[in-house]
């Protein structure tokens, strides 16, 4: 098997496994041996546990992000059309992490968990995630400043506070229309902007 086949084997294995049991709960030992792979051959791959998590957490983060970039270049070039295109983006691809899980519930973001379990604010892993989210907040205050709202960064947080909701209350509630109402309400917020 070559090696980035065997890398990517590592990733998929490490991301369902993390998924399912948490980062600190799931072990080396668990990874080698539901891929099949010998602990050699994951550390030939990631010098350690932690660069295994940055390493599931930035393949997550770029798919996500190149989704809603082509998502954003299909939508209308009106900024607040953007917005709501962005949380249609993020309901889609919730609903199909749902999918893909065998009791199809939803686990939450891996980013979010990410912080939680590695509380640290200088921790690799709680930076990765602390980016992931300044990421998504930079394109909202992009599109709050070409929307010429007053306080774009304000608008920006708010609209990140509304995705934050709506994940946290989906993996709580099983309740995946609250994507719904995360839209809704940022719709609102858009039309008393302009």
């Amino acid at each position: 098997m070559a090696r980035a086949s065997k890398r990517n084997l590592v990733l998929d294995t490490a991301e369902t496994l993390f998924v399912q049991n948490g980062f600190a709960a799931t072990g080396i030992n668990q990874i080698t041996q539901e891929a099949g792979i010998a602990s050699m051959t994951l550390y030939n791959n990631f010098k350690s546990k932690n660069d295994l998590v940055l390493a599931v957490l930035a393949r997550k983060n770029k798919a996500l992000f190149e989704g809603l970039d082509a998502a954003l270049e299909s939508a209308a070039d009106e900024p607040g059309a953007q917005i709501l295109a962005t949380f249609d983006f993020l309901s889609e691809y919730v609903s199909a992490d749902t999918h893909s899980h065998n009791d199809g519930s939803f686990t939450g973001c891996a980013f979010n968990h990410a912080a939680s379990e590695f509380r640290e604010l200088n921790h690799p892993i709680h930076q990765a995630a602390t980016q992931h989210k300044q990421q998504l907040l930079d394109i909202f205050e992009r599109l709050a400043e070409e929307m010429e709202h007053p306080t774009p960064l304000a608008f920006a947080q708010t609209l990140l506070l509304l995705v934050d909701g709506a994940l946290s209350s989906a993996q709580i509630m099983g309740d995946m229309s609250m994507f719904d109402r995360a839209r809704a309400a940022a719709k609102t917020l858009i039309e008393l902007s302009v």
